[in-house]
């Protein structure tokens, strides 16, 4: 059974840099699946890939993926107004939460 995804979009100037993307079913929400994911793919990409900064992006209404962050120890860095496009084209703010090793 899939419950969800998870993948990392890796700067293509900075290659140290990563951007950790995931998604999990709602019927599977509040169980630890994606604070998991995370850090098993954070490992991952430290270890594998070297990359010293890893980057989360989350509309702010999306409190479990805030929840996520912060079980994980990302810091909130800021508010990045139209930083991510809606799956109906529009534009959305978001905040960025960020881990440096």
């Amino acid at each position: 059974v899939i419950v969800g995804g998870i993948g990392v979009k890796v700067n293509a100037h900075r290659p140290f840099i990563g951007e950790i993307g995931y998604f999990v079913d709602e019927q599977y929400w509040g169980q630890g699946i994606a604070t998991e994911a995370v850090r098993l793919l954070e490992e991952f990409c430290i270890r594998e890939l070297r990359m010293t900064r890893i980057e989360l992006l989350m509309q702010p209404e999306n409190k479990g993926s805030e929840c996520v962050a912060i079980k994980n120890n990302y810091l909130k860095e800021g508010f990045l107004k139209k930083a991510i496009k809606h799956k109906d084209g529009t534009l959305k703010d978001c905040y960025l939460y960020a881990k440096t090793v």
